[in-house]
């Protein structure tokens, strides 16, 4: 086994390996010991640079918890107007943000495909697949906003009675979403996370989800992470690097400051 002799040999390199298979407060507390040390041996010109000046432990990230079940069911059974059930239909299935359903444009609803395509700023555009249900509910929606507003010209799917007549074609503001949502009692961000729970759990497969929603390698396996907690990887059950096993001995064998 190697031994590091020399704090000067230390590298941001050896840094970011000690902390590497530590999480939380660990992690935080072995960065602190770490800057204090360098920031010492600086002090008494023991070296000329810190290594662990910019290195940041990892965080452990609040994985998402789903909605209880008894909040979920009849949802749709509560509200009335076919633009609310199809908003609250296409999170609840298909698991779109608040933000996506106002940017939806009726363009982006292919009928003859089932298909809706959701832009995503700076983003692929994503692709979702929709069930006979939903298109029930786009169904619906259509033939009442035609109804209403045979002459509309808006290009956004979701339209208000103040949206609709306004020839700027605004989208519809947040705070419609906001205040469907509040009454069916959950917000759209809950009940978007509670959708993509249940599918981990009964598929747990995070490519799948990335593939359903749209989802990011490290959000989808945090997503499994939540319904497969016996998936979850011990942080105390992994052993460090050999070399970081040097640098706290190192540490150890360097004089203190006089």
């Amino acid at each position: 086994m190697t031994v590091i002799q020399d704090p000067r040999e230390v590298t941001t390199e050896h840094i970011k390996e000690a902390l590497k298979p530590l999480i939380g407060s660990a992690a935080r507390r072995l960065q602190s010991a770490l800057r204090s040390y360098f920031r010492a041996l600086k002090r008494e010109r023991l070296v000329f640079r810190d290594p662990a000046r910019t290195v940041r432990p990892a965080t452990a990230r609040s994985l998402p918890e789903s909605l209880p079940g008894e909040r979920i069911v009849g949802l749709l059974d509560r509200l009335r107007d076919a633009r609310s059930r199809f908003m609250v239909g296409l999170v609840a299935i298909h698991a779109l943000s608040p933000r996506q359903l106002v940017q939806l444009q009726q363009t982006d609803l292919d009928w003859s495909r089932a298909q809706m395509r959701i832009r995503r700023l700076g983003r692929m555009e994503h692709l979702i697949y929709l069930d006979g249900f939903t298109l029930e509910l786009a169904t619906a929606w259509e033939v009442e906003r035609r109804r209403r507003w045979p002459d509309c010209s808006n290009p956004h799917l979701f339209v208000t009675r103040n949206t609709a007549v306004d020839d700027s074609g605004p989208p519809t503001s947040d705070c419609v979403v906001t205040k469907v949502f509040r009454r069916v009692g959950a917000t759209a961000g809950a009940l978007r996370v509670d959708r993509i729970v249940d599918e981990a759990r009964h598929s747990a497969d995070p490519v799948r989800l990335m593939r359903l929603f749209g989802l990011s390698n490290l959000s989808a396996t945090r997503y499994v992470l939540t319904a497969h907690p016996d998936k979850r990887v011990d942080p105390i059950a992994l052993s460090p690097g050999r070399w970081s096993t040097d640098l706290v001995h190192a540490c150890s064998m360097v004089p203190a400051a006089p």
